[in-house]
C-alpha cells in the first residue's frame, strides 16, 4: 500500500515484478465458456440464450451487459491473465475434477496495427482439472501507477459496493507491514457517514397501501425523519402501469464533505455501485444550493436500471439520465432533494449556530465585551444577534477562525445599536418623555458610539503594527509604504482620513500632474494612477481645504542634495500651479497645500539646508521620523481603547 506499481527512470517505465491476483470461489468457466462468451468483446450475455440471463447456482439477474470490462485491467497493466474452472464435473484417468481454462493477454499484441484476428497465449494449466471450481484474474507488469494507502482503498472499495451481507465481505491485507500494525490489514464494511439529526429520509417496504397507480408500488414505504409516513412522495415512481421502486436513505451530513467519495447521493442497482449525484442534476441558482451540495449524502438502490434497458453507462459511473425512467428517476430525485433540504433547514441553522458558539466562544466574549451588571440587556441582545448570525453562517466558514472571530466582534459591535433602537421605540411609545427613557437613550447611544469606534481603533493598531514590520524589513520597497499610507492616512496624522468619491480633487491631481509633465518634462503621480508598475511620488489628500502630499522613505534613510532639489521643485511648481488664473477654480477646494516626509534623517549642506529648515519653519514642510510617527499614533489610539475599556465596565 502507499507504493508505485512500476519504477520510472531515464529509461522510460520499469517493472518492479509486482502481481496482483483476484480470485473468487464461484462457479468459473471451463475452456469453451471461456472462449464463447468470456473473450467475445461485447457479448450481450443475457440474451445469448447458451448463456442465460440467470446466474446457474443462484439465479441472480447477471451484469456485463456491454462485454468490456474485460478490457478494463490494460489500463494499468500489460498482461492479464485467466485462470478458471467450472462447467461439469469430469473423470478423467482416474481423476476427478472441473476443466480449467488458462489463457494470458498481452495488450501490446493486441494493440498492433493489424487486421489479424488476436488469440491469447495459453497458459500451463489449460485443460487441466481442479478439484474446486473459481476463477482467478492475475495483473502483471503494470504502468507507473500509485496504490493509495490501505484507508483510501478501503473507503474507496466500500463506496463502491458499500455493503454489508452475510456472503460477501472484502479484507485487506498489506504485506509490506508487519502482523499487528495498526494499517497491516482492513476489512471493508459499510461506508459509515455520519448524518444530521432528523435528517433522514428512508425508502423501504412494506406497506398494505400507497395511493399510486400501480399496484406493485404497495410494497415500499417512504418514512420521514421523525418517523411518520410521507405520503407524497414515493418510494420510486411509475411509468406506463409500472412502478419503479426506489429504496435506501437520503440525509444530511453532520458536517460539510469536501472528500468526493463521500459526499452526494450513491445510487447501486443490485448491490454494484452505479452513479454518484448530488442533486439530481438539477440547475444551479435554487434556494440553499449551497448546503445541498456540500452536506447532501444518501444511498439508493434501484435494481431496475439494467432490467428491461441498460441505463448504466459503459463505464459504470454514472446513468443515461436522458432516457425516459432516467429522465423520470431524475426527476424524482428533485423532489426528494428538495424535500430533505426543506426538513433540514432549521436544525441545520441550529447545528450552525452551536457551532459558532462553540468555536468563536461566543459567551464568554460578550461577557467581556458587556462585564458591568447593568448591561444584561446588552448581553441578551449580542447573544440574540449571534444567534441570528450564527444561524447563517456555512460549515467551511466555520472552519475560518478569523471569519468566526470577526462574526463575534460584530455581534457586539450591533448589540448597543440594537440597544438604542429599542430604546428610541420605547421613547416613541411613551405619552411622556421621562428623564429614565432619555437618560437611557443618552448612555446606550454613547455605549454604541465607544463600541463602534473601538472596533475600529482595534483595527487600527493591527494596521499599525503591520506597518511596523513592514518597516522592519530591508527589502520593503518604498511602493509598499506608499500604498499603506494611502489606505490609511491617520498613521501620519490621527485625525485625517481618506478622501472618496471626490470628483473635484480627482480632477486637481490629474491637471496638477499633466501642468507638472509640461514644465518640468519629468512625470509625477499623485496616486490613483493607472499603471500598476509606477510607484506614486506622493500619497496626496484633501483635509481642511489644504491639499496633503505625503512622501515614504525607508526606515533609516537620509534625505541628500539630489532629493532635496527635487521635493524643492514640487513646491516650486505647485505654488505655481495654483497662481496661474487658469486654476482658480481649484481654490475652491484646497486653498494651501502641505508636503510631509517619513524619514529617519537629513544629511543636507549648504542652499539645500537652508531652504529645507525655511520650509519647515513656515509651517509648509513635515519631517517624522519612522519611530515617532509610529509611537506617537499607536499612543492616540491606545489612549482611546483604555477610556472605551473604562465606559464599557461602568
Amino acid at each position: 500500500m502507499g507504493q508505485y506499481l512500476a519504477a520510472r527512470n531515464d529509461e522510460g517505465v520499469q517493472s518492479k515484478n509486482v502481481v496482483i491476483e483476484v480470485e473468487d470461489d464461484g462457479i468459473g468457466m471451463e475452456p469453451q465458456e471461456l472462449q464463447d462468451f468470456y473473450l467475445v468483446v461485447g457479448k450481450e450475455r443475457r440474451s445469448d440464450p447458451k448463456c442465460g440471463g440467470k446466474s446457474k447456482k443462484y439465479g441472480r439477474a447477471v451484469m456485463g451487459r456491454k462485454g468490456v470490462g474485460k478490457l478494463a485491467p490494460f489500463g494499468v497493466c500489460r498482461f492479464v491473465e485467466i485462470m478458471s474452472a467450472g462447467g461439469e464435473k469430469v473423470s478423467e484417468n482416474g481423476a476427478a475434477g472441473f476443466r480449467t481454462a488458462h489463457i494470458i493477454m498481452d495488450k501490446n499484441k493486441m494493440i498492433r496495427d493489424t487486421s489479424d484476428l488476436y488469440f491469447p497465449d495459453v497458459g500451463s494449466e489449460d485443460g487441466t482439472l481442479s478439484e474446486k471450481t473459481y476463477t482467478k484474474v492475475i495483473l502483471r507488469e503494470f504502468d507507473y501507477r500509485k496504490i493509495g494507502s490501505i484507508e483510501e482503498l478501503s473507503r474507496q472499495l466500500a463506496q463502491r459496493f458499500g455493503l454489508e451481507t452475510q456472503d460477501w465481505h472484502i479484507k485487506l491485507i498489506d504485506t509490506s507491514k508487519t502482523h499487528g500494525h495498526p494499517e497491516s490489514s482492513a476489512t471493508v464494511g459499510k461506508f459509515n457517514i455520519d448524518v444530521m439529526d432528523n435528517s433522514k429520509i428512508r425508502f423501504e417496504g412494506p406497506r398494505p397501501t400507497i395511493a399510486c397507480a400501480c399496484a406493485s408500488s404497495g410494497d415500499y414505504v417512504t418514512w420521514d425523519p421523525d418517523g411518520s409516513v410521507n405520503d407524497e412522495i414515493l418510494p420510486g415512481f411509475c411509468n406506463e402501469g409500472t412502478f419503479y421502486p426506489v429504496t435506501g436513505w437520503v440525509a444530511y451530513s453532520k458536517v460539510p464533505y469536501k472528500d468526493e467519495l463521500m459526499s452526494g447521493i450513491r445510487i447501486y442497482c443490485r448491490g454494484k455501485f452505479s452513479a454518484q449525484t448530488v442533486v439530481f442534476n438539477r440547475k444551479a441558482g435554487f434556494t440553499g444550493e449551497h448546503s445541498i451540495r456540500s452536506y447532501l449524502v444518501g444511498e439508493l438502490h434501484a435494481d431496475w436500471l439494467d432490467e428491461a434497458e441498460d441505463l448504466i453507462q459503459t463505464d459504470r459511473r454514472d446513468i443515461l439520465w436522458s432516457h425516459e425512467l432516467g429522465a423520470l428517476f431524475q426527476e424524482w430525485g428533485q423532489i426528494v432533494v428538495k424535500h430533505v433540504g426543506t426538513i433540514t433547514r432549521n436544525p441545520m441553522r441550529q447545528s450552525m449556530a452551536d457551532k459558532f458558539f462553540e468555536t468563536g466562544d461566543v459567551i464568554k466574549k460578550i461577557e467581556k465585551a458587556f462585564p458591568a451588571k447593568n448591561q444584561k440587556s446588552l448581553r441578551d441582545t449580542a447573544i440574540g444577534v449571534a444567534k441570528l448570525l450564527g444561524r447563517s453562517m456555512r460549515g467551511d466558514e466555520l472552519s475560518d477562525l478569523d471569519m468566526v472571530e470577526d462574526m463575534v466582534q460584530l455581534c457586539i459591535l450591533l448589540a448597543p445599536i440594537q440597544n438604542l433602537d429599542e430604546k428610541l421605540r420605547e421613547a416613541a411609545e411613551t405619552d411622556i418623555n421621562p428623564l429614565r427613557v432619555i437618560n437611557d437613550i443618552l448612555k446606550t447611544a454613547r455605549l454604541a458610539e465607544t463600541v463602534t469606534f473601538g472596533h475600529q481603533v482595534v483595527k487600527r493598531l493591527e494596521i499599525i503594527d503591520n506597518l511596523e514590520s513592514l518597516k522592519d524589513m530591508d527589502d520593503t520597497p518604498e511602493s509598499d509604504l506608499q500604498n499603506l499610507i494611502e489606505s490609511a492616512p491617520w498613521l501620519i496624522n490621527p485625525q485625517w482620513i481618506p478622501v472618496t468619491a471626490n470628483q473635484g480633487f480627482t480632477t486637481l491631481k490629474r491637471e496638477f500632474e499633466k501642468y507638472f509633465k509640461d514644465k518640468t518634462g519629468d512625470e509625477i503621480y499623485l496616486s490613483d494612477f493607472p499603471e500598476t508598475a509606477k510607484r506614486p511620488d506622493f500619497v496626496s489628500f484633501s483635509q481642511d481645504g489644504v491639499l496633503q502630499l505625503i512622501e515614504i522613505k525607508r526606515p533609516k534613510h537620509s534625505i541628500d542634495d539630489k532629493e532635496w532639489e527635487r521635493v524643492q521643485t514640487y513646491f516650486d511648481q505647485l505654488k505655481a500651479f495654483f497662481e496661474d488664473h487658469k486654476h482658480k477654480s481649484f481654490l475652491d477646494i484646497v486653498s494651501s497645500f502641505h508636503i510631509t516626509i517619513v524619514c529617519d534623517a537629513e544629511k543636507l549642506k549648504g542652499s539645500a539646508k537652508k531652504a529645507y529648515d525655511s520650509f519647515r519653519k513656515e509651517g509648509l514642510l513635515t519631517v517624522i521620523g519612522w519611530s515617532s510617527f509610529l509611537l506617537r499614533t499607536k499612543q492616540t489610539h491606545q489612549v482611546f481603547l483604555d477610556e472605551a475599556e473604562r465606559l464599557k465596565s461602568m
